[in-house]
């Protein structure tokens, strides 16, 4: 937007009244002089490059000896391959030209406009979304007998990354809907698409620094410049808080400066995913972002092992209703997630000194227990066992709340393959399993990678 007002303003090399310019460049028609100036002024006034005397707007002496790049000789292309083979014939595009007209193309049958298109873009600055797009615009003017494309180019995609702080590799045009507030476009529809590119590329350009804009090798420095450092200064902690968190399972819990709970989350490794919050890429997600803006402190519990942790996240959400956090409730289902089997699941703690043991009867989780390793099983594990596998119907109990079963029946269910455990049915009674688990229990090693002993 203001792009589009700094080059209007330096086309027209004087001062301009508020409301022509709202019109001429917004469409916006406002009902009074008052009300157009005070529009025009929540809009420019923060930015130098403008000022306002005896009721016209201009550029300023400073952006005029500074001298931005005249992005007014500016064209952006985009073509749409079906299949991305390289392939020429089906190949759909269209141009974008400064006085906004839009000229669509497809091949084999619009080549005769490609002479024009090609002599015509001469002396502007080429816009494409990669270089992908470049190559494939390049190999349909070789089939032509027209010369390549050698002129000034910038990829809107490479912009896009550095503005939104994201890989380019994984961007997609789509993507910027989200990221930049603009209504999503049909790919399949060039017309949208074009016209979809160029707003991306207005709203990017206002974010470039002033100090950058004054050429393309300028932009193009920024551009492929260092990514800025997180600032610690606002928190109560620093990079080395970060160092010396455990690489274990356990929850974190984000608080504001007054001790209140933004966020709760949990992970198998707390030093990679807390460290995650902190390095410029991640400050340009939305959620992470927020979390930024109110952050001060953070907390971190160990747990024996990330089921556990999921336990303890899912309580605290449910208990203190974090700002931030979307889930608070869990829904039960009524799938069976393991077709009615009867298990016992090892989770080893990160010592591996312990091992918590959890029961599932008839697909359903029904408690657990910790036992240690290196030992024969405890007599209340065997009684617990029995209770669970080997009682009557009527004396079988199961552990803790509804949603903790679904909690716990949902992770496991997800992780069982990366997990030992020992099928019941498949030991038969209730000493068959007992000899079994001592094979796990009396070996401290057996449980620190997966095994398939029954």
């Amino acid at each position: 937007m203001k792009e589009r007002i700094y080059r209007y303003l330096l086309q027209s090399g004087e001062g301009v009244p508020a409301g022509r310019i709202l019109s001429d460049v917004l469409n916006i028609q406002s009902p009074n002089t008052r009300s157009s100036e005070s529009v025009l002024a929540g809009i420019l006034g923060q930015d130098p490059r403008f000022e306002f005397t005896q009721g016209l707007w201009r550029l300023s002496r400073r952006s005029k000896e500074q001298t931005r790049f005249d992005f007014s000789q500016t064209v952006i292309l985009h073509l749409l391959n079906p299949d991305r083979s390289g392939t020429l014939r089906g190949l759909r595009g269209a141009v974008r030209w400064t006085d906004g007209r839009i000229q669509e193309f497809v091949i084999p049958e619009s080549m005769d406009v490609l002479g024009s298109i090609r002599s015509e873009i001469d002396g502007h600055l080429l816009i494409v979304w990669s270089n992908w797009e470049l190559r494939l615009w390049n190999g349909l003017l070789r089939s032509m007998g027209l010369a390549e494309w050698q002129g000034e180019t910038l990829y809107l995609r490479n912009l896009a990354a550095r503005v939104l702080q994201r890989s380019s590799s994984k961007l997609r045009p789509a993507d910027l809907a989200s990221e930049l507030a603009l209504s999503p476009v049909d790919e399949e529809r060039l017309h949208e698409v074009i016209r979809y590119l160029n707003e991306c590329w207005e709203i990017l350009l206002d974010r470039i620094p002033n100090d950058f804009c004054r050429d393309l090798d300028s932009i193009r420095e920024w551009m492929d410049g260092p990514r800025p450092d997180v600032d610690f200064t606002q928190f109560d902690f620093g990079p080395d808080f970060l160092h010396q968190l455990p690489a274990s399972s356990g929850v974190y819990i984000m608080k504001d400066c007054g001790g209140t709970i933004l966020y709760v989350g949990k992970s198998r490794n707390l030093k990679r995913r807390v460290s995650s919050y902190f390095n410029p890429r991640a400050l340009s997600h939305p959620k992470i972002a927020r979390i930024h803006k109110q952050l001060h402190s953070i907390e971190v519990h160990r747990t024996d092992n990330e089921v556990e942790a999921l336990l303890m996240e899912m309580r605290l959400i449910q208990d203190f209703r974090p700002l931030i956090n979307l889930q608070t409730e869990i829904h039960q289902q009524k799938e069976n997630r393991h077709e009615g089997r009867n298990l016992l699941l090892f989770a080893v703690d990160a010592e591996h000194n312990g091992v918590k043991i959890y029961f599932f009867r008839d697909g359903i989780f029904a408690g657990r227990q910790s036992a240690s390793l290196g030992r024969a099983s405890s007599k209340r594990l065997q009684e617990k066992i029995k209770a669970q596998f080997f009682a009557p119907e009527r004396r079988r109990k199961q552990s803790g709340k509804a949603w903790e079963r679904e909690v716990v029946s949902r992770w496991l269910a997800s992780n069982q393959r990366r997990m030992n455990y020992l099928d019941i049915d498949e030991a038969g009674n209730l000493v068959g399993v007992l000899k079994r688990l001592q094979h796990y229990l009396r070996d401290p090693h057996k449980l620190a990678y997966k095994v398939y002993y029954r």
